[in-house]
């Protein structure tokens, strides 16, 4: 499970200004791209409340956070499809042109400063208006059919990373999730991914570069190879690996547990190499 920041440590809030922060109750932030251009239009303004162009400036809405406290006025920031009451809404300014499969990002790709200030404009929301993080309060649009039961008739954003496009949705919206909280304890970002990868028993896996070092997700792994977890606490992990017992130091990226991909191979006794053309390290 995700560990939530302590709501009562107070972070400079910096980003937002105050008087964009009507005082009311709200319940979660949703958060989009706006499949334009770098730039907000006057129709995103009317249907997000703070948006974020190129180079990380943020753009007022139309409507105000408190319109959406109750939508039954009809007036309000619908940025949600049936999801608008009590909803923040936070929008990158890009993604025009994407396509979901295949993947191809468009002439108008996230960056990786949006996405990070993203996560720092919603770390202060969750903090002035006292809303935990967890997947159900603090998701992308493309999860909200997935954690709220609402459907959103495919809309994908914003659950793919361009510079790291093999993440799947969960990872991302675990990414975005631990970003927020990093944000609210007062912490640097953490490290973005790498678009390298592991190859290993047939099959390719993302992985994270962390202080150097590639990390893979063990769940992920034990579950496409036929691995069984024996027990997973604080810092190690053991499972059986097609019949070897393996121990492993493990660490938390996206509230998932990763191990180091030189560890696993160690532990195996198969050799790893890495290839700098393609981006990928192998195993065996």
């Amino acid at each position: 499970m995700t560990e939530l920041p302590n709501l009562n440590r107070r972070f400079a809030m910096t980003m937002i200004p105050k008087e964009w922060l009507p005082s009311c109750s709200m319940k979660r932030v949703i958060c989009h791209w706006t499949a334009g251009g770098y730039k907000a239009t006057s129709l995103d303004r009317a249907h997000y409340h703070i948006l974020i162009e190129h180079e990380g400036n943020l753009i007022r809405g139309t409507h105000s956070i408190a319109d959406n406290v109750s939508t039954a006025d009809g007036v309000y920031a619908a940025h949600t499809a049936k999801c608008n009451t009590g909803s923040i809404g936070v929008a990158v300014c890009c993604m025009g042109g994407a396509q979901a499969l295949p993947f191809q990002p468009g002439p108008y790709p996230m960056t990786q400063k949006q996405w990070e200030t993203m996560a720092k404009v919603v770390a202060e929301l969750c903090q002035f208006y006292r809303i935990p993080v967890t997947p159900q309060t603090v998701l992308g649009h493309g999860e909200v059919e997935t954690y709220l039961g609402i459907p959103q008739h495919g809309k994908w954003d914003p659950m793919v990373l361009p510079w790291t496009p093999d993440m799947s949705k969960t990872q991302v919206g675990n990414y975005l999730r631990a970003l927020v909280q990093r944000a609210m304890m007062g912490e640097e970002p953490a490290e973005q991914p790498s678009p390298a990868t592991l190859f290993i028993g047939g099959k390719t896996f993302p992985v994270v570069m962390l202080n150097e070092s590639a990390y893979v997700a063990i769940r992920s792994l034990a579950d496409a190879l036929g691995w069984s977890i024996h027990s997973a606490t604080a810092g190690q992990v053991r499972l059986n690996a097609g019949g070897k017992m393996l121990t492993l130091a493990s660490t938390l990226v996206g509230g998932k547990g990763h191990v180091a991909c030189r560890d696993l191979a160690y532990a195996l006794e198969l050799p790893i190499e890495w290839d700098a053309q393609t981006r990928r390290i192998m195993i065996g």
